[in-house]
């Protein structure tokens, strides 16, 4: 009896693990289920770190096709430790960044991140970022809505020399 109770939960629990595991995977490859369906994201890139530098810009396109805003509250990049979502703002004459806790994205609308607006400041790698690499790029929203995406890992010289952007980076998520 005590062995026939053992088998069943190991039975019970190695099923259990095993919904969870292909349930993670299918996530992984593309499958996309939680939150917002009707958010979409464009051309997301990540500048490599330039020898020393303690941080660097992420850019990208979110639009919402929505009859609602959506509050971009934070973000999270593969392989750093911090990701601050910042605009450039004209101030007495000159040019300054400033952190952005919360970011409409209008309904009807998108906003585009790029250099001399908002952008996503990314800090302290925890491994390089190698150009050409897929890193995953997270998007959270203030209703608890989600957006699982990847950003290309570019060099500056690519940024501003003309290099057309792959697609990399284009996806519709939760």
């Amino acid at each position: 009896m005590k062995s026939s109770v053992i088998k069943t939960l190991i039975f019970a629990l190695s099923t259990f693990i095993g919904f969870n595991a292909s349930a993670h995977q299918g996530h992984e490859h593309g499958e996309h289920h939680h939150g917002s369906e009707q958010l979409s994201v464009h051309n997301a890139t990540v500048r490599a770190f330039l020898p020393a530098a303690p941080s660097t810009a992420g850019y990208l396109v979110i639009e919402n096709p929505t009859q609602q805003n959506k509050v971009l509250v934070k973000a999270a990049l593969e392989g750093v430790k911090r990701v601050e979502i910042h605009e450039h703002v004209h101030k007495e004459d000159m040019m300054k960044m400033q952190r952005v806790d919360e970011l409409v994205i209008p309904a009807g609308k998108s906003v585009t991140f790029q250099p001399g607006g908002y952008h996503l400041m990314v800090f302290e790698p925890i491994e390089t970022l190698k150009v050409g690499e897929q890193r995953k790029l997270t998007l959270y929203f203030a209703d608890g809505d989600r957006i699982f995406t990847v950003a290309e890992v570019v060099a500056l010289a690519d940024m501003f020399g003309g290099k057309e952007k792959s697609n990399a980076g284009h996806h519709s998520h939760h």
